[in-house]
């Protein structure tokens, strides 16, 4: 039996031992990281943009997000490291970098040179924005990321230093985008998903939306990894997290009062972790989106069984597309404001057309592919297995097949391939052939079998094919200076850097009435492409939409559009295919002394695998 005493004395042992290690918990607590850390953001003390980086389905979550997030970063920032800095983006310059250990980028725009090498935190759609014009893989794939993170690498620096961080993950089902194409296969019915952002952050109204970059190709460089994916309206492969040289992409918006403890303190371990790559720039610029996974794409879509679900898609969608129509109605008769958007809605009409087997096959293989197979499905699997490893960039969104890679008969991404033509030189055997291939397959301009054997022995422990670089073998210099880009454009103009898969065209015909004209506005889409012509309010894809100026004031018309058709998948989203024709009645007294207008075209332009930025085209119309 224990004594008084003893009990007494184990007690005060065990308060006194409470005690001390809470003032060690509080004295680590209070100890900050030693790093001088940049916030580059928004002043509220200053105007508001007319168009800000942040985007939400719920305007006031935007409006919120100018007001508050500033102080919100220098807030919890300062009490993480010794040195915080925080300035308007309007003031921002490259060299203000010079002075920072770390610079996080909150807004923009910002316009980078390409051989910026100091390190950088890339947030939500400050990632394809910045990254986009100096071609580093953070690409606008979609900015529709929600709040949790998935195919997680727990394993990863971020989740392990300074601060230990085992996150909490739940078992919940997959995104219902991630069966959408040829991964479908591959993907689990349920996930493991790692909460970021907290639950609270989107009530009553949606929160700030986060963005992901392409998967595919990501990593295929030794200067790029991927951390994690996040819960998203595209597919497993998109980035939520992720590094490319001296930048670290954050896809998530949430600012830290909204992020999760476990969020928080791996945000603060990504900082400390791209502190490692200062003056370590990116090897591989990104110069093609598609990858060889399109081809597995082309595998999974010529099929008759998708063609048919996708006629009885369209039907259906048609029936709701009229369904939707009636209540919006209904909504107008009763006096409530139904906006310009579902007013264009409304004035769409609806087609019961369906594209034939013949037109399918055609939009996806090709017509020359066609004419050779036919409607014979298992002929175009059978092509494109047997070619698998021989296609190469016919653009930066196609591929082709390289018939000289494939009368070689070595892969073009098999370094065996570089061997064999570098013999052939030597031997003077199909010179023509082996030169080319060398110089489509590496960077290098080299005239004699010397001179390409040096430099094939010395980097032969170094080489690495990249496909998003361009299906380009490359040697590792990692730590090296890169060169900056020759050529990249320092605006940040999403134009400059990708192929459009849309042109607007325009023209002015006679209307009904005397006194009228009819301004008809055309779109001709990339075949496989979309642009939207109607999607619900709490979609992240933008609506196509025409806003016409005559001397720089807006003009309130009406546009009456050829028929959408019902996205896959979707119950409410429609699309436009292949073209779109807008028309609008002008009076002529609108346009009396006035001999040209502004057209405004916005949109965005989607696949089944990819979105693009949404732009806006401004076209000048001539009365």
């Amino acid at each position: 039996m224990i004594s008084k005493m003893t009990l007494m004395k184990r007690t005060l042992i065990f308060l006194l031992t409470c005690l001390a290690l809470s003032g060690f918990a509080i004295r680590g607590a209070a100890q900050k990281i030693d790093l001088k850390v940049l916030y580059v953001g928004y002043d509220p003390e200053r105007p508001q943009p007319e168009k800000l980086v942040y985007y939400s389905t719920w305007e006031p979550a935007v409006t919120a997000g100018y007001k508050t997030r500033m102080a919100d970063f220098k807030s919890y920032l300062n009490g993480r490291f010794t040195g915080v800095k925080v300035m308007d983006v309007r003031d921002y310059k490259p060299a203000e970098s010079e002075t920072a250990d770390v610079t996080i980028f909150d807004a923009g725009p910002v316009n980078l040179p390409a051989d910026f090498d100091r390190p950088a935190i890339l947030l939500h759609a400050m990632a394809p924005n910045i990254g986009i014009p100096i071609k580093l893989k953070f690409d606008w794939y979609c900015q529709c990321l929600e709040d949790e993170a998935l195919n997680v690498n727990t394993r990863h620096q971020i989740f392990n230093k300074p601060i230990k961080v085992i996150p909490t993950m739940i078992e919940k089902p997959t995104p219902s985008s991630f069966f959408n194409g040829h991964q479908a296969a591959n993907t689990p019915k349920t996930m493991k998903m790692w909460r970021v952002v907290k639950e609270s952050a989107s009530l009553p109204g949606k929160y700030l939306i986060g963005m992901v970059s392409h998967g595919e190709g990501f990593a295929d460089s030794p200067d790029a990894e991927v951390i994690s994916g996040g819960d998203c309206l595209k597919n497993a492969e998109a980035v939520a997290i992720g590094r490319h040289g001296n930048y670290l992409m954050w896809g998530f918006s949430a600012s830290p009062q909204y992020m999760t403890d476990e969020g928080k303190n791996v945000f603060i371990n990504a900082i400390c972790y791209i502190k490692k790559y200062d003056h370590k720039p990116v090897l591989v610029r990104k110069l093609q989106t598609a990858t060889r996974s399109e081809i597995d794409e082309l595998i999974y879509r010529i099929d008759e069984d998708l063609y048919k679900k996708a006629l009885i898609s369209r039907k259906e969608g048609n029936q709701r597309l009229l369904k939707m129509q009636e209540e919006l109605r209904a909504k107008k008769a009763a006096g409530e404001d139904i906006g310009k958007s579902n007013e264009m809605f409304l004035l769409m009409p609806v087609s019961n057309e369906v594209q034939s087997f013949d037109d399918y096959l055609k939009q996806f293989a090709g017509v020359q592919l066609f004419a050779k197979y036919g409607t014979d499905v298992g002929k175009y699997h059978q092509y494109f297995r047997d070619n698998y490893e021989y296609f190469f960039p016919e653009n930066e969104m196609a591929l082709k097949l390289d018939t000289d890679a494939r009368t070689l008969g070595v892969s073009n991404r098999n370094p065996s391939m570089l061997e064999k033509c570098v013999v052939m030189l030597e031997n003077h055997d199909r010179e023509d052939l082996a030169e080319r291939l060398l110089t489509r397959y590496t960077n290098e301009k080299f005239t004699t079998a010397a001179e390409w054997r040096h430099w094939l022995d010395h980097n032969s422990t170094k080489l690495f094919f990249s496909e998003s670089g361009g299906f380009k073998f490359y040697a590792d210099t990692s730590g090296m200076k890169a060169n900056p880009v020759a050529g990249l454009s320092q605006k940040n103009d999403s134009q400059k850097s990708f192929s459009d898969p849309v042109s607007v065209s325009w023209r002015i015909e006679k209307g009904k009435a005397p006194d009228t004209i009819n301004l008809v506005v055309s779109a001709k889409i990339l075949s496989g492409w979309h642009i939207y012509a109607y999607v619900p309010p709490e979609s992240p894809f933008i609506q196509t939409n025409l806003n016409l100026k005559i001397k720089n004031k807006p003009v309130k018309i009406s546009w009456q559009s050829t028929p959408g058709v019902a996205l896959a998948g979707t119950s409410q989203t429609f699309v436009y295919e292949q073209t779109a024709e807008f028309s609008a009645k002008l009076s002529k007294n609108q346009i009396k002394g006035v001999r040209n207008a502004t057209l405004g075209f916005y949109y965005q332009v989607c696949n089944d695998n990819k979105c693009l930025q949404p732009t806006e085209k401004k076209i000048l119309i001539a009365f």
